[in-house]
This record gives structure tokens, C-alpha cells and sequence, in this order.
């Protein structure tokens, strides 16, 4: 069965998203993909999708209409929106699936203390993929449709499995409330003085608002290289933190570019980096220094409850 969907309203930077690109970056191409994979896999497994794919939004969500048939769709994060069925309005909640028919619509307000959230249909999406995925990078214009954003009144084609069946999470992600991001060394710690080793991990840094899904700019104290403020470029992680010449710390976030020439202080956990992205501008982040068994078992443990999380689905 094929149903469409359109767009009334795109939002601020609604894209489309999946796991992203594995090894590319040889060649310039990072992997990209759902900032937050683990939102885009639980809103996946609630509209029972053996393919893993979403609509990623930032702040402010699309208005989206189901022009024919009948589909399950999900909405995963902290967002406030709208289900509109057969003409009546009720408030959405989060973490659970509906069935959805033709002219009934979904309407994404905002996100709620968070940056990202994810809207995920039944079905696999009428698109070819680039690279071996669908996500698409606006910036790098890589991805289907040339990596573009969605746009306003646009029409999307969903291979879709009928059901009649809705579920819900019986267990939801836990937020970190305390904002604290644990972090490993990075390759150039060393060149850094130990004053400002301890500010920067002694002191609160505000995320400003000149961030994007490529890269978190902080505001805090000044980090001070006692060796040189560029190195030769190369291969750089998701997670890296950078420092440039002005002693501000940069933060790669999942589109980030494949090499760079500042030198790179730590690295975010990858238990803490779901956490670090949902974090809007103005707030304020502190870091703690872990090492490398502990990452593996904070890790390890963060599968482990994304896992049991899926598990706690039940049917309404």
C-alpha cells in the first residue's frame, strides 16, 4: 500500500534522517545521520519498521497531512504537538504511535527544553539513496532530493504495511538533568596549561547560539595552548572537541567535517553525547574527565536501556 504525506508547514529544519554513511570519510564524506539515533530508533520501533528512518526536526516541527490511505506514525523526544483525526484536535503525547487516514494531521508546536525531535511513519520512504543512506546534509547538499531540508507543500510517498494497531513505551529515556558531559583526552591534551585543564573542567560553559548540527561553539574560560594553536589537519570523531586560537572550545556534532588543524582537547563520551545535542543554546554544560573502561561500560549500559526501553512496548 502507498500513502502520501504533505508538508503544509516545513518547520524551521525538518530533514530526513537515518543511521547515516559508514566509511566515507577517506573520501570527505562523514557518516551524518539522526543527531539523536537512539529517538529515531525507539520512534521506529513503535510503527514497526524493520527499516530505520525518521524526519528529523529542530525547535519548531512541520505540519504534516496524510493525503491517502492510512498510516502509524510516532513522535519521539520532548516535543509538544497535535494528533487532528476525523476533524478533532487532542493534545499529542510522546513515545506512543497512532493510526493516522486520509486527511487527519499531525502538528509539531515546538520542542520542549530540547533541540531535536523525530517523526517517524510506518513504511519505507519512495526515495533512492545516496551513498547507501537517506540522510541528507543541507550544507554538503549530500542526500536524496540533493540533501535539501523539507519544503514548504512538499509530497513524500510511503511504501507503507496497514495495521490497525497503536503501542505505546512503558518506559521512557531518562534526561540528564544535572548537565554534566564526561569526556576522555583527546590527542592533544598535553598541549594545554594545567590552570586551564582544571577551569575547564571546574567551571560551566554556555552553549551560544552560533551552534548547529555541525558544531557546538561554547562560551566559558579561556583554554590557553602553551604549544600552537594549529596542527596539521587531520581525521577528526563526532564528540571532538576542538580549540581554536581564541581559547573557546568547539564541540563536532554529528555533521561534522572529516579532518581539521585545531588541536582537540577531549572527546564527549558516546554514552553523553544524546544528552550534549538535546541541549539548547543559553544553556549551561559542565564536563567531567573519565577514562576509556569507564566510557565502555557507560556505553554498554546506554544500549542496554535503549534495548529494554523498545522492549517495554505494549499495545493499546
Amino acid at each position: 500500500m502507498k500513502t502520501k504525506i504533505k508538508f503544509h508547514n516545513p518547520g524551521i529544519l525538518t530533514t530526513i534522517q537515518d543511521h547515516g554513511r559508514s566509511s566515507l570519510q577517506d573520501i570527505g564524506i562523514s557518516k551524518g545521520g539522526a543527531a539523536s539515533s537512539s529517538m529515531m530508533e525507539l520512534g521506529n520501533a513503535l510503527v514497526e519498521n524493520k527499516n530505520t528512518w525518521s524526519f528529523e526536526f529542530i525547535l519548531s516541527g512541520p505540519t504534516i497531512e496524510i493525503l491517502s490511505n492510512r498510516i502509524s506514525v510516532s513522535i519521539t523526544g520532548n516535543v509538544d504537538f497535535e494528533i487532528v483525526r476525523s476533524g478533532n484536535s487532542e493534545i499529542g503525547q510522546c513515545f506512543r504511535s497512532y493510526i493516522l487516514k486520509e486527511g487527519d494531521q499531525v502538528i509539531i508546536n515546538r520542542t520542549i527544553d530540547s533541540v531535536y525531535g523525530y517523526i517517524s511513519f510506518s513504511g519505507d520512504l519512495e526515495l533512492n539513496k545516496v551513498f547507501g543512506s537517506l540522510s541528507c546534509n543541507p550544507r554538503s547538499k549530500i542526500g536524496p532530493r540533493n540533501g535539501e531540508k523539507i519544503k514548504e507543500n512538499e509530497v513524500f510517498e510511503i511504501n507503507t504495511n496497514e495495521t490497525d494497531q497503536e503501542y505505546r513505551l512503558d518506559r521512557t529515556p531518562q534526561k540528564n538533568i544535572k548537565n554534566k558531559i564526561r569526556l576522555l583526552e583527546g590527542p592533544q591534551f598535553h598541549f594545554f596549561e594545567n590552570k586551564s585543564i582544571k577551569k575547564f573542567f571546574n567551571a560551566p560553559y554556555e552553549i551560544t547560539t552560533t551552534s548547529d548540527k555541525m558544531g557546538m561553539r561554547l562560551l566559558g574560560s579561556k583554554i590557553e595552548n602553551q604549544k600552537s594553536a594549529n596542527i596539521k589537519s587531520e581525521a577528526i570523531i563526532k564528540g571532538a572537541i576542538q580549540v581554536p586560537a581564541d581559547g573557546q572550545p568547539i564541540i563536532l556534532l554529528t555533521d561534522h567535517q572529516t579532518i581539521g588543524g585545531y588541536p582537540k582537547i577531549a572527546v564527549v563520551a558516546s554514552a553523553d553525547f544524546e544528552n550534549l545535542i538535546q541541549l539548547p543554546p543559553k544553556s549551561k554544560i559542565e564536563f567531567k574527565k573519565i577514562n576509556l573502561r569507564e566510557a565502555k561500560i557507560s556505553y554498554m549500559l546506554q544500549q542496554q536501556t535503549i534495548k529494554s526501553i523498545i522492549q517495554s512496548k505494549v499495545k493499546i
